[in-house]
């Protein structure tokens, strides 16, 4: 009884093997339908479906079929990388060289698929296939099944491991989970391959979102010691100090600086620009001392665009700092309602202060545009931004000015980029 009933046992065992035998012999002779048949067969029992030989054929089978038109729309791979996944856990070395072609395969498709889930915005979806381009990168102790890989192969891994894990925390950084976010980002900006100023951007903002103060406070310390001239990461700063109430903090840290580098303009333009921050308005009024503040700040502008008189981004800025001081005083003169001849001075002397505040913005957003207008075709992120607002500012000014020709021309060139 005991000897009958163990035959009973064993046989179907032995049927799930023939099948494996089977489809591997349609696989030989190109019969992909049936050979995925046979596999599917073999794989009904969960005995077989664990053995290295039914993982192997599977995996084969199912990346074959991956090339076939009949089934490419339905990423068999996906199943062939899960097999092959499960037979690295099983039998780690089994037919090793071939399987490691297989995974690096699976990989690299996983991976593109990852990168058009992230660009239609399908956030969860991308974590989800680039957390399985980790998984296989990471294989082996350490991540080092691939170790041996000639070295321009390598690289070529290591770079889309280090791109998946970027459009993993971009992701869980823009469906807005700070939390979870952050660690990823930490793991980004840690590997030399995707160390760039937008990954510090995101992870300054989640650390300021979530209260980690003092992380944030680091994390601005170290990327601007990496990307001192990138404006964002600046701006980031700034705020940080405006925030904590330490601008002084700041402005200190700047001008003592810039007296070890004179010949700095990146330095000069940030002391402009922390300058012009001190001279904001708080609490709805301005400080006592933003005439100061104004006057450091256009000392440091001049320093600034003449060590670097092509840079589009400090003429600009330079002149916002006579344009807003412009507006400021046409607000002044949109409130005279009098018509007595006190208001009529007050007016007349507004007007005439209004229009040298905004004689002297022109020369600097005239030097942008200049800068900026001859590519204004291929002009991206912040330049186009910066190109835009010079039009905006030299189409008020002409107006103003009388100087309706140039108000006019500017116009049109806003006009052309909408």
């Amino acid at each position: 009884m005991f000897i009958v009933a163990t035959v009973g046992i064993t046989l179907p065992g032995i049927a799930q093997d023939k099948y494996v035998v089977s489809a591997n012999l349609e696989l030989k002779h190109q019969n992909y339908d049936e050979a995925k048949a046979q596999i599917d067969k073999a794989m009904e029992n969960p005995t077989t479906s664990k053995k290295p030989k039914a993982l192997f054929a599977k995996a084969q089978i199912y990346f074959t079929l991956q090339n076939q038109d009949k089934y490419k729309s339905q990423n068999p791979y996906e199943e062939g990388l899960k097999a092959a996944m499960e037979l690295v856990k099983t039998k780690a070395d089994y037919e090793k060289e071939f399987v490691d072609q297989l995974l690096l395969q699976g990989g690299f498709l996983t991976y593109n698929d990852g990168v058009k889930a992230y660009n239609n915005k399908d956030y969860d979806k991308a974590v989800a296939l680039m957390k399985r381009v980790s998984e296989i990168y990471e294989l082996g102790a350490g991540g080092k099944r691939f170790s041996k890989l000639p070295e321009n192969f390598r690289k070529q891994l290591d770079t889309v491991a280090a791109d998946a894990y970027l459009t993993m925390a971009n992701s869980v950084y823009y469906s807005g989970d700070m939390k979870a976010a952050i660690p990823l980002l930490v793991t980004v900006k840690n590997n030399p391959i995707r160390r760039v100023p937008s990954v510090y951007q995101c992870l300054i903002d989640a650390y300021n979102k979530e209260n980690e103060t003092a992380k944030e406070k680091a994390t601005i310390d170290e990327a601007r010691k990496l990307f001192p001239q990138d404006v964002t990461i600046r701006n980031y700063e700034l705020n940080y100090y405006i925030k904590a109430g330490k601008l002084n903090e700041l402005i200190s840290k700047l001008e003592e600086a810039a007296a070890k580098d004179p010949g700095n303009a990146d330095i000069q333009f940030n002391i402009a620009t922390t300058y012009l921050s001190m001279a904001g308005t708080k609490d709805g009024k301005k400080p006592a001392n933003a005439p100061e503040m104004y006057s450091k700040s256009e000392k440091a502008f001049m320093q600034a665009v003449k060590l670097a008189p092509e840079n589009a981004g400090y003429n600009y800025n330079f002149g916002a700092l006579y344009f807003n001081q412009a507006t400021d005083v046409n607000d002044e003169i949109n409130a005279i309602t009098g018509s007595s001849k006190a208001d009529q001075d007050k007016y007349d002397n507004l007007k005439a202060k209004r229009n040298s505040l905004f004689s002297k913005a022109t020369p600097y957003f005239e030097k942008a545009y200049s800068v900026l207008d001859p590519k204004a075709s291929t002009l991206k992120g912040e330049e186009l931004q910066t190109y835009k607002s010079t039009l905006v500012a030299l189409n008020r000014i002409y107006a103003i000015l009388s100087q309706l020709d140039k108000a006019t021309a500017m116009k049109a060139k806003l006009d052309a980029l909408k």
